[in-house]
């Protein structure tokens, strides 16, 4: 197709053109892979063409050649005469060219498909609902771009990105901040700062409480009316609801998890809990299942919102070494370090485009007990391996200390290893009442 007949993205034309750019450009096929999704495609068989790219891609990092994206399309009859005609009548664009023009068709795929989803909102929910959902996508086009510069003069803008901030703030206003862990100490320092959008991690040895913290947190912000999916990647689902169940009413674990709770009790229980807002979701994995990674955490968001008419505040994830990222690559043991990295970064991407707090866990690997019970130790980014990589993006990086002498009195000392809306290295003890899923006892804690 000739430069001057590329008026019309939507056509099939440019999507030969854009398909014969990829095994010529490795940029262009990298942005591709970011950017393009199966569902912005017209139809299966170009859907299948760019999974071919994106296999390969994601596989050896290079661009294919004509014979390698045949291979991967073999049986599927529909998508190998799509690519041959793309091959006999597709045309290479040159770099800058092809950005705009992906750039163009995306921004109106995305349109289209935000028009009809508002309207369906519209009808479903109200006209509030459809012009925030309006709002958000008029945001997303002022900002979305393949060709920025890569430079932006602050003062010129000056006006200009304070009216964009101004606007995406009222398209948010009736989207209620997060602000809260529910632990006294961290709450006073993060002063009322919003969480949506960003990534908190909670690394601690075996045994000390990660994964009692993330169930508090979880447990108190659907109390306090946020709706909570939680992502169990280690146990059972049985455990962890029984767990949440206790939580909510600060009963016995125990007597929970036995039956043994009196009839009045579960009556009085059973009240409380109509009381609550929020809602809270436990989506389980198979026990230790290394097959998880980042993308099924995504499009079990999405199912969620699908299913359940329901958008999650927060998301906990328990725990995020048993998870893989997105680009499906095999790392070996000599490199974990870097799918930590790369799982971290996928995590923090979520938290962004869904507009939710994610916390997820770690276990800290500490094979002296010398260190862990001298009480002037605390884990950091610097003391433990697992921590290292996995702190540039998380926001918060919060570690939980406990002696053999703190653990038999129920309590810890946590340390702030990163904070980027307060100062770290700050350590402050706190009294746990497990018996009953209160990871954060307030009395006891003031008491200390």
């Amino acid at each position: 197709m000739s430069a001057n007949n590329k008026t019309n993205v939507l056509s099939e034309a440019f999507i030969e053109d854009l398909f014969i750019t990829c095994i010529e450009d490795s940029y262009i096929l990298s942005m591709v892979c970011e950017h393009l999704e199966e569902e912005h495609l017209p139809d299966r068989n170009t859907a299948a063409v760019l999974k071919a790219f994106k296999d390969y891609y994601r596989e050896y990092r290079r661009v294919p050649n004509y014979s390698i994206i045949q291979q991967k399309l073999a049986g599927k009859n529909g998508a190998l005469r799509f690519w041959k005609e793309a091959y006999d009548n597709g045309e290479a664009l040159a770099t800058d060219e092809c950005l705009g023009l992906l750039e163009e068709y995306l921004k109106r795929v995305e349109f289209q498909k935000t028009y009809k989803k508002a309207g369906e909102v519209y009808n479903r929910e109200g006209l509030e609902s459809a012009q925030q959902l309006l709002a958000k996508h008029v945001d997303w086009m002022r900002t979305f771009s393949l060709t920025e510069s890569t430079y932006t003069d602050v003062i010129d803008t000056f006006t200009t990105r304070h009216i964009q901030n101004r606007a995406k703030n009222n398209s948010r206003g009736t989207i209620r901040a997060i602000t809260r862990f529910y632990i006294d100490e961290l709450d006073n320092l993060n002063q009322d700062r919003d969480l949506r959008g960003q990534l908190s991690c909670i690394l601690a040895p075996t045994g000390v409480g990660k994964s009692h913290a993330a169930r508090w947190i979880g447990s108190q912000a659907c109390i306090d009316g946020f709706n909570v999916l939680h992502f169990q990647l280690e146990g059972s689902r049985e455990e962890v609801e029984n767990a949440y169940s206790a939580a909510l009413v600060a009963c016995n674990a125990y007597s929970y998890e036995k039956g043994f709770i009196k009839d009045k009790d579960m009556d009085a229980f059973t009240k409380e809990l109509e009381s609550i807002a929020g809602k809270l979701y436990v989506r389980s994995y198979p026990k230790f299942n290394q097959h998880v990674s980042t993308i099924n955490i995504k499009e079990a968001i999405a199912e969620f919102r699908k299913n359940y008419g329901v958008k999650p505040d927060i998301i906990l994830i328990d725990s995020m070494d048993l998870l893989n990222d997105s680009s499906g690559r095999k790392y070996g043991d000599s490199g974990e370090r870097l799918k930590r990295i790369a799982v971290a970064n996928d995590l923090k991407d979520i938290a962004s485009e869904e507009e939710v707090w994610v916390v997820t866990t770690y276990q800290a690997r500490i094979e002296n007990p010398d260190w862990v019970n001298d009480e002037k130790n605390v884990l950091t980014e610097y003391s433990s391996s697992e921590a290292k990589g996995i702190a540039q993006p998380l926001t918060h990086l919060i570690t939980l200390n406990q002696s053999a002498n703190e653990r038999r009195e129920k309590t810890m000392r946590i340390h702030i290893a990163k904070s980027r809306f307060f100062p770290k290295g700050d350590t402050f003890k706190i009294a746990t009442d497990y018996d009953h899923e209160r990871f954060f006892d307030r009395q006891r804690t003031a008491n200390l």
